[in-house]
């Protein structure tokens, strides 16, 4: 235990008022220093994670060779954490302490609580928000034309609810001139659907392709979140192959959807996220009352293989 010795000094002054001497007493039972209470561990309550769904064997992944994975076992020392808000009229903020990994799983937490942010992190102003969330990208970047075609995977399971926006996806920066390539997008509440889609631009900040004629939604025939399913993504020059459970969905092929070439070269880096809200729900009414207080997407592992 630590002590600390409490000096008292009494001055005493003559009565010429011309001198003055000093007396010191050291306390002979010196009082502990006091100490403050140690702050109660706030333990999370996180949902369990039953492993139900689909999972590629080695059988699925012959004649390929894994370049990266992470199987979440060891935190997230090679991803990069989003801190702010975003764009696209999204109403969340993202922050470190909505992520955890746990048991060999990454949860990311989506919360209704009102926080405050930077308006996103290329733009330091203060905003409220009412929601939290978290996002990653990955440390490492990947290009097909130096490392052949890629296959990039992740096990999901998607929440289920209004407003609820999770993404597996791949950018450059600056956008849109290194492209990216939508996965996944989902709506929580269209849990059957699952949406992808692909942007290109010559400038930042400036997409050529047309939303409208390259956003494909497929009908999974299955409520999605409701256990884990594989959606992957093969890269090559021509042809960007998007697949959910190992079974080809859209084909974006270069003599239908141009630009598919100019990505080739180009260096994306792979997220995760989940958004609350934003410009993905226009013209369905949404409430932002009707959004869960809480939820999570749960990723069991991301991979990226070349051929």
């Amino acid at each position: 235990m630590k002590y600390i010795c409490l000096l008292a000094t009494i001055i005493v002054f003559s009565c010429s008022g011309n001198e003055d001497t000093s007396i010191t007493i050291i306390p002979e039972n010196p009082e502990p220093e006091a100490q403050n209470p140690p702050e109660e561990e706030v333990i999370k309550e996180l949902p369990e994670v039953l492993d139900a769904g689909f999972d590629l064997t080695a059988e699925d992944v012959v004649g390929w060779e894994l370049v990266w994975e992470d199987n979440f076992n060891e935190g997230l020392l090679e991803w990069n954490i989003w801190e702010g808000g975003a764009f696209n009229q999204e109403l969340q903020l993202y922050q470190k302490e909505n992520l955890f990994v746990e048991d060999g799983y990454l949860l990311i937490e989506q919360s209704r609580e009102q926080a405050s942010g930077f308006v996103n992190p290329f733009d330091p102003s203060l905003k409220s928000f009412d929601f939290t969330s978290g996002r990653i990208e990955t440390k490492d970047l990947y290009n097909p034309s130096s490392q052949g075609t890629l296959r990039i995977a992740a096990r999901i399971k998607l929440p289920a609810g209004a407003g609820l926006w999770p993404a597996f996806w791949s950018y450059g920066d600056p956008w849109p001139t290194q492209g990216e390539i939508d996965i996944l997008e989902f709506r929580g509440n269209r849990t059957n659907e699952h949406v992808t889609n692909f942007f290109y631009g010559n400038e930042a900040n400036t997409p050529i392709t047309d939303s409208s004629f390259t956003t494909y939604t497929h009908d999974a025939g299955t409520d999605l979140t409701t256990e884990f399913h594989v959606y992957e993504l093969v890269w090559s020059r021509n042809n960007l192959v998007i697949s959910l459970d190992g079974v080809e969905i859209k084909n974006f092929d270069n003599s239908t959807y141009i630009f598919i070439d100019d990505m080739f070269n180009k260096n994306q880096k792979v997220v995760l996220n989940l958004a609350v809200g934003g410009a993905f729900f226009n013209g369905m009414n949404l409430n932002s009352a009707q959004i869960p207080d809480q939820s999570y997407l749960i990723v069991d592992w991301v991979r990226v293989y070349k051929q």
